[in-house]
């Protein structure tokens, strides 16, 4: 299993950087699959996330924040769409045999705890030729370990800048035209 990791600190711009490796993917003539997560900010200060599948395009909802979710004492306020996690997990079924890498944004507790994305992110890690795995830095050990990952190919930090991107990108490309 070959894989590369984008890590971004909380609060970071974790969706946006594997969305510009994925760009920066396909500009190369490479087939990307996957997802990426997006966040809607309303004027009222409402938070909704979403789904976008990197081949093609199509949006769902993912999920929406509210704070009367938040379980007494803390703790997550966001109301996850079940369907969605379902349909990622399709999109990923189908991308494994038509991509040269698949990109999984938001591996996070859910995903930790065996729900959320977990069966797409075992399905891209078992059949992918290659899986971008975009993970949050608190969550980065813990991920490695529950997913049992070796080594990754290539890693990139958000926020290490456009030359550290770039070297990321063709690390990983040349991996993926390797595994062809």
């Amino acid at each position: 299993m070959s894989w590369a990791l984008v890590v971004a600190a909380r609060g970071g711009k974790r969706s946006l950087a594997a969305r510009e490796v994925a760009d920066a993917l396909t500009a190369r003539g490479l087939r990307i699959g996957g997802f990426t997560q997006r966040t809607l900010e309303r004027e009222n200060g409402d938070k909704s996330f979403e789904l976008v599948r990197a081949a093609g395009g199509a949006v769902l909802p993912l999920a929406r924040a509210d704070k009367r979710a938040a379980p007494e004492g803390g703790g997550c306020s966001v109301v996850f769409d079940p369907g969605a996690f379902e349909a990622a997990r399709r999109w990923v079924e189908d991308d494994v045999r038509a991509s040269d890498v698949v990109v999984l944004d938001g591996i996070g507790k859910l995903e930790l705890a065996g729900e959320g994305h977990r069966a797409a992110i075992g399905r891209a890690l078992a059949s992918a030729p290659l899986v971008v795995l975009a993970v949050r830095d608190d969550q980065l050990v813990y991920a490695v370990e529950a997913l049992e990952l070796d080594e990754p190919v290539a890693t990139y930090t958000d926020g290490d800048g456009a030359e550290a991107r770039d070297a990321f990108v063709a690390a990983v490309a040349s991996a993926a035209r390797a595994g062809r």
